[in-house]
C-alpha cells in the first residue's frame, strides 16, 4: 500500500495573498453553508483560474506563497481542495485556514520560507507530508521543512476531524 502521506505529481504554482473567498472559493458557498465535496471541488480557483478543476489531477501539488487562504476563515475552499485530491505546500496560512486545512484532511505543510520560489506550474514534484521532505524532480532539487506534529497528522490520516471525533468515541464506549 502506497503511503498516503507521499505526492506525486504536478505544480499549481500561486503566489502570496489568495484570498478563500472570491480567489479559492467564490462566497456564495460560504454564505450557503455548502460542504459537499463534489459540489466544491469543481469551484476550486475559480476566482484565479476557472478550468482550475478540469486541469489538476489528484496527488497534484499547491504551491503558494504566503498568506495562502486568507480572509474569513470559510471551510468551503479546502473542503474543494481536499475534495480533488490535493496536497498544499505554503509560505504562510492564516491560523483559521490551517485549523480548516486539517478538518477537511488537506495534506500540508504549512511554514515553508521561500517554497514559492522553488517551484514554477507544471513542475514534477513529490512531496512526503509526514517527513517535511519537497522534491523538485524537473529541477532536481530536495528541501527538508517542518512536518507537522504526529496528532496533526493523525486527524489528516483518519480523514479529518469528523471521523477522528467518530473514531475517538467509538474507542470511549
Amino acid at each position: 500500500m502506497a503511503d498516503d502521506f507521499i505526492y506525486r505529481g504536478r505544480c499549481w504554482h500561486f503566489g502570496d495573498n489568495v484570498a478563500i473567498d472570491g480567489d479559492i472559493m467564490p462566497l456564495h458557498f460560504a454564505i450557503a453553508r455548502e460542504t459537499d465535496p463534489e459540489v466544491l471541488r469543481h469551484h476550486v480557483m475559480d476566482g484565479l483560474d476557472r478550468e482550475f478543476p478540469s486541469k489538476v489531477a489528484p496527488g497534484d501539488i499547491i504551491v503558494a506563497g504566503k498568506r495562502f487562504a486568507q480572509g474569513n476563515p470559510h471551510i468551503q475552499g479546502l473542503i474543494g481542495i481536499a475534495g480533488l485530491g490535493l496536497g498544499l505546500v505554503v509560505e504562510s496560512i492564516p491560523r483559521g485556514s490551517f485549523r480548516n486545512a486539517i478538518n477537511c484532511a488537506v495534506p500540508i505543510l504549512p511554514a515553508c520560507p521561500g517554497v514559492a520560489g522553488e517551484a514554477a506550474g507544471g513542475d514534477e514534484l513529490e512531496v512526503d507530508f509526514r517527513a517535511g521532505t519537497f522534491r523538485n524532480l524537473s529541477r532536481g532539487s530536495e528541501i527538508a521543512y517542518p512536518p507537522l506534529n504526529a496528532a496533526l497528522l493523525t486527524i489528516i490520516e483518519n480523514g479529518g476531524w469528523m471521523p477522528t471525533l467518530r473514531k475517538r468515541l467509538a474507542g470511549a464506549a
